[in-house]
């Protein structure tokens, strides 16, 4: 809020006899910009550093001439007015501050840093929360329609550009960017802004850098991570808080507060990216100043550890207990019996990938915890049949939903304890592993507590990337307005509802996928039925898996899943499924760029949960598995990862090749059921040009898993290419014509193999007959055909047509690709672009009207006379009505009379 000092006297605050215009110690941008904006409205002020500037502000005056005069040249007693930029606190002042203490010297304020008691002394002041105090000035110069040349306008911009980060500090207000636009227009030159502050970092900066991350520590304030650190490093001569400023970019901290010892004071530089954690207020305790995102404070007569302890403490009582059990357990908890036995509880820890579990009574009560560690030794000892009871760890620590997660992480560290069950009325409601812990103390964790907070509108939101704006600018207002629903749906039948896979995916990738995959925390088939409704469409329902698919009256589709986890009986089963949390549901999936999901309900509708590197392996462009035994458990996933490696021009990461040429020599694919493999190999050959991931499954020795045989090869790979030309030149020629691509490029696959391995193919992989059919066609008699239209070049269209015009488009595409012949080319490219459209006028009807009895001699006739239309004999109706009249009567003379 603004804040105008009632003048004592009726007079204007910008006439006066001898006015100095300064800012505080160490100046900055803001401070010295302000200045030159002060002068503006005070003309004939003087300029006045009170002592010091920082560096790059040193740097800059040494270049540019703005007028400053220097402190030994004023005449203080002259003086009957200080102004004050970006400072009011007159500890800050230097040797200007004996005109603050002069009551004869009237004092004028401009700041953008909160109030204190020394506005009191101010005449006049102008004070209001944004991003920096030449925001104000600027506010002032365009109300009274003071110009500004574009060098003074370049300088108010590296005030605002510097103060505000490039716009980038939370601290920044829409009133900053009005003022950039001002200065903008009135002539500012952004490169030379960006020149001026833009600098790199020099070896001495560097070896601080180091310095101060050493001797660092982080802590968690309300969940921010704080760096508090110091340094007794006194060879650099720059400017500190610069420094100060590059360790908080490079950490990617929400703040960072140091203690730099230079010779017998301390000097105290916070700086903040949430104005929550106000280390203007840290500053101020130690007598300094600032504002809410950047301050500093200069402290004497203190040591060095007992400066640390009071910076600990003051963070310290800022800690808020916010974050708890609930937020970050992970729900639902599997569980063992107390009666179970080690065997049993071995198998079922096996089977989730578990190293803990609780241990409760028949009445479901919390009765101890059984580790893997313990089942393993009990079985070395031939224990298999003993219930657990008698083996389970009972003095354990355990939490309540509510207990604060620093209680939880004392106890874990102090205990080595890797599991706490987490016990609500005797019973377990979820448990807390060391990946939990892990997580809670970085920012993709806290995005989980946020998600598993449901209707928690606390601070935690600030570390968590809402992409609603992203979702609304690249989908329909139509598909947006189904997210929305989905979302409202959920909060109405409290359950949690996510948009998960590959439509969250290629948002990130900006590519177009409108296919909607929806994940519930709760029952998805029970949310399926009732979104089907609010959407008036139709829903078929999958109770063994917990799935359903929603079909619209416009045909689209949408899948909604109970969130689940899943594990298989053997090695290429089909998986078992489970209810489960979101992060089950996303851990079971291929790779970890499938595993982001984006929150729909209500209160998080577009935070992004990313529990397992998502984005990152989408910015560096990996495909990589979410564990070893991946592609033991669905070696067809060993396909999938090859075709997104092709599709988007990743790379597969280390460990996911190794696993891959693992599940290789495991001959794992062999025990594959063919419809799987051949739904993968359909996806592969569906791709734009699959002539490379088909080269890629030779390089990894997949290809032999298709057929024994089945070689990359130079044949195959030009074989491939050809038939990529061929399906370019047929879809410029027909958009909407329907064809499947993926079959001429299996055609490929088949030529290259023997004769007897084409039925051995098309039984493993269990080919549908209509496909089928045609894989046998274009490798048995294509050939032949081949030959015979190379043989006879002067083919007449008619020809052409009765040799081709029982043949689908795919195998034609493949004639193309396969023939090295310039006729046979010709021939196929006349049949499918002219020959197959020509039809004669004369139908069967017209026939039957001039007396003709149906039977044989309709062929005989209708084929005459599109053999005509075709070789260009017949060219109109009159033409096809002379020619039947003719076969009609030469038909009456060959026909015997009757006796």
């Amino acid at each position: 809020m603004t804040s105008l000092a009632v003048p004592r006297t009726a007079i204007n605050p910008y006439c006066s006899q001898m006015d100095v215009i300064t800012t505080h110690l160490n100046a900055d941008f803001d401070g010295l910009a302000s200045m030159v904006a002060g002068r503006k409205l005070y003309p004939g002020a003087l300029l006045v550093l009170p002592a010091g500037a920082q560096e790059p502000v040193r740097s800059f005056l040494a270049v540019h001439d703005l007028g400053i005069t220097r402190l030994k040249d004023l005449d203080v007693a002259q003086v009957t007015r200080l102004i004050l930029m970006d400072a009011h606190e007159p500890d800050r002042l230097g040797p200007l501050k004996a005109l603050w203490d002069n009551r004869n010297v009237r004092i004028h304020i401009y700041d953008h840093h909160p109030l204190s008691e020394a506005f009191a002394r101010a005449e006049y002041s102008l004070t209001d929360s944004v991003g920096a105090t030449v925001t104000l000035l600027i506010e002032q110069l365009k109300i009274k329609a003071l110009p500004l040349t574009p060098f003074e306008a370049t300088v108010l911009a590296t005030g605002l550009y510097d103060e505000t980060g490039f716009m980038a500090f939370c601290s920044t207000t829409p009133r900053d960017l009005e003022a950039a636009g001002y200065v903008l227009r009135a002539g500012a030159n952004l490169t030379a802004v960006t020149d001026t502050l833009k600098r790199p970092i020099d070896p001495e900066q560097i070896t601080l850098l180091n310095d101060l991350i050493h001797n660092s520590e982080t802590m968690y304030v309300d969940r921010l991570k704080v760096l508090l650190t110091t340094s007794t490093y006194d060879r650099y001569r720059g400017d500190y808080a610069e420094v100060v400023q590059k360790l908080a970019e490079l950490q990617g901290l929400d703040a960072v507060i140091a203690a730099i010892a230079l010779d017998e004071k301390i000097e105290i530089i916070g700086r903040s990216r949430r104005t929550e954690l106000d280390v203007g207020e840290l500053a101020r305790l130690f007598g300094g100043g600032g504002h809410a995102v950047a301050a500093a404070a200069t402290v004497k007569g203190k040591t060095f550890i007992e400066i640390r302890e009071q910076l600990r403490e003051w963070l310290t009582s800022r800690v808020q207990t916010h974050l708890v059990a609930r937020h970050i357990m992970t729900v639902p908890a599997k569980v063992a019996t107390e009666t179970s036995t080690i065997a049993d509880v071995e198998t079922e820890l096996t089977k989730y990938g578990l190293n803990a579990m609780p241990v409760v009574d028949g009445r479901r009560r919390y009765r101890g915890l059984i580790t893997r560690e313990t089942i393993q030794k009990a079985l070395f000892h031939q224990l298999h049949s003993m219930p657990v009871k008698e083996f389970m760890q009972i003095d354990v620590y355990t939490a309540a939903p509510d207990t604060p997660f620093g209680e939880i992480e004392s106890h874990m560290l102090e205990r080595n304890q890797r599991f706490v069950p987490i016990i609500d009325r005797s019973k377990v409601t979820g448990v807390i592993t060391r990946t939990d812990l892990l997580r809670a103390l970085h920012r993709d964790v806290l995005m989980t507590a946020h998600v598993q907070a449901k209707g928690d509108a606390s601070p935690m939101s600030r570390h968590i990337q809402n992409v609603r704006s992203r979702l609304k600018a690249h989908v329909s207002d139509d598909l947006y307005a189904v997210l929305q629903c989905a979302g409202e749906l959920a909060e109405r039948r409290k359950v949690s509802a996510f948009v998960v896979g590959g439509f969250v995916r290629d948002l990130f990738l900006d590519r177009p996928n409108f296919d909607l995959d929806f994940v519930i925390e709760g029952d998805g088939i029970a949310y399926a039925r009732a979104f089907a409704r609010a959407l008036h469409g139709a829903v078929r329902t999958h109770d063994r898996f917990g799935t359903a698919v929603i079909t619209l009256n416009d045909g689209r589709r949408f899948d909604v899943a109970t969130a689940r986890t899943e594990y298989y009986e053997y090695p290429t089963a089909l998986p078992t499924v489970e209810r489960s949390s979101i992060k089950k549901d996303l851990y079971r999936r291929d790779f970890t760029i499938n595993t982001l999901a984006i929150h729909l309900n209500t209160k998080q509708f577009g935070l992004l949960l990313d529990l397992y590197g998502g984005q990152r392996d989408l910015k560096d462009g990996i495909i990589r598995v979410l564990h070893s035994l991946s592609f033991v458990e669905d070696p067809t996933r060993v396909f999938r990862a090859v075709r997104f490696e092709h599709r988007f021009g990743f790379r597969l990461g280390k460990e996911t090749l190794s696993l891959i040429k693992g599940a290789v020599k495991m001959d794992l694919f062999h025990r594959l059921s063919g419809s799987r493999l051949r739904t993968e190999l359909v996806l592969l050959l569906s791709e734009e040009e699959p002539r490379h991931a088909i080269a890629r499954l030779g390089e990894l020795d997949l290809l032999r898993f298709i057929h024994p045989r089945l070689k990359w090869t130079a044949q195959l790979s030009t074989m491939l290419k050809q038939i990529e030309e061929a399906l370019d030149w047929y879809r410029l020629l027909y958009l909407d014509r329907p064809l499947e691509p993926w079959l001429v490029y299996w055609m490929a696959l088949m030529e290259v193999l023997p004769v007897d391995a084409i039925e051995n193919i098309l039984t493993r992989l269990a080919v549908p007959q209509r496909q089928a059919a045609k894989l046998q066609v274009a490798r048995l008699q294509s050939g032949e055909l081949l030959r015979r239209l190379e043989r006879r070049p002067l083919l007449t269209p008619s020809e052409v047509y009765r040799s081709l015009h029982m043949l689908p488009d795919e195998i034609l595409l493949f004639m193309m690709a396969k023939s090295g012949s310039d006729t046979v080319k010709r021939h196929v490219s006349a049949f499918v672009t002219i020959y197959q459209r020509i039809k004669p006028t004369t139908t069967g009807a017209d026939l039957r009207a001039l007396g003709i009895k149906p039977g044989p001699p309709y062929t005989t006739i209708l084929n005459r006379l599109l053999d005509g239309r075709l070789n260009g004999d017949l060219t109109s109706e009159a033409d096809e009505r002379a020619l039947v009249m003719h076969i009609i009567k030469k038909s009456q003379r060959t026909t015997p009379s009757p006796e």
